[in-house]
């Protein structure tokens, strides 16, 4: 049985977001997951949309209609069912996270931009959509394909990473992937210098941990290597993820507010604005 029964993806007429759509597919395919496909047309003023033209309404969301039917007609053809929603709104991402409260959604399959810029961009749908959704999201760069022969998760023995490692576990475990799990000691400079008593605890306790979730994998049959590192947390995903040909990165997250939840700066957005791979951020 599927970790995820019911994803949502939303689709706009980028091609970052087709992409994910046909990336997003493939976690339904023979797993009896539930799709919902959505997309958010813009609402326009009055005066906007009564200038004369006839049907003007129509012709605003005759694009998101059309969308909608291609995407059907994709899904149709990998034998695949799903629910398409249009859905009006000036915002995206705040009618993407209320579909996903009003159908149950348990997993968001969204697109990342190729460009450095469209990654980086702070205002981006999918940045807003990791902030204030109240489940995981899945993050597929353009051009990157979703695989599950190798999955890397990042713990710090928070109950963050917690969740995250027992998500990539499952995955791990219903893909006959091999786990990938890293710990980063991520402390800035002068602690070495001036304590590194601090930092000599900080690897034992480390390496505790790491040794105890690889016995939680052997438990499960899970194939598993363990990794800890020192630097940058973000820099070190990274690294790691390239260095193990890794296809998935696995990051938790924790649940912020206001203008914090736009902001990027955090290891698992930064990480995200790499696109090396498809990374799931575990709510």
């Amino acid at each position: 049985m599927s970790l995820y029964k019911k994803i949502l993806i939303p689709i706009d007429n980028s091609e970052e977001s087709w992409h994910a759509l046909i990336e997003g597919l493939k976690l339904a395919a023979d797993k009896g997951t539930w799709i919902v496909i959505a997309t958010v047309a813009p609402v326009y003023p009055a005066e906007v949309l009564f200038t004369g033209a006839s049907d003007p309404k129509e012709k605003v969301i005759a694009p998101y209609i059309e969308l909608l039917n291609k995407a059907k007609k994709v899904v149709e053809e990998k034998g695949l069912l799903a629910k398409t929603l249009l859905e009006e709104g000036d915002e995206p991402f705040e009618r993407i996270v209320d579909v996903a409260y009003a159908d149950n959604c348990d997993l968001i399959v969204m697109g990342r931009g190729g460009s450095k810029l469209k990654r980086i961009f702070l205002g981006s749908t999918t940045a807003r959509v990791i902030g204030y959704s109240p489940v995981d999201v899945l993050v597929i760069p353009f051009g990157k394909g979703l695989g599950w022969g190798r999955i890397l998760v990042a713990v710090d023995g928070s109950s963050y990473s917690e969740r995250a490692f027992e998500k990539a576990l499952k995955l791990a475990n219903e893909h006959e992937s091999e786990l990938i799990i890293l710990s980063v000691v991520d402390y800035p400079p002068e602690y070495f210098a001036e304590a590194p008593q601090v930092i000599e605890k900080e690897i034992s306790k480390r390496v505790d941990y790491l040794s105890k979730l690889e016995e939680r994998c052997n438990k499960y049959g899970v194939k598993a290597r363990k990794f800890l590192k020192e630097g940058a947390a973000e820099e070190k995903i990274v690294e790691t993820a390239e260095e193990t040909s890794s296809q998935l990165i696995v990051l938790g997250t924790y649940g912020r507010k206001g203008i914090k939840r736009l902001l990027m700066g955090s290891t698992t957005e930064r990480v995200l604005s790499e696109g090396i791979c498809p990374v799931l951020v575990v709510k």
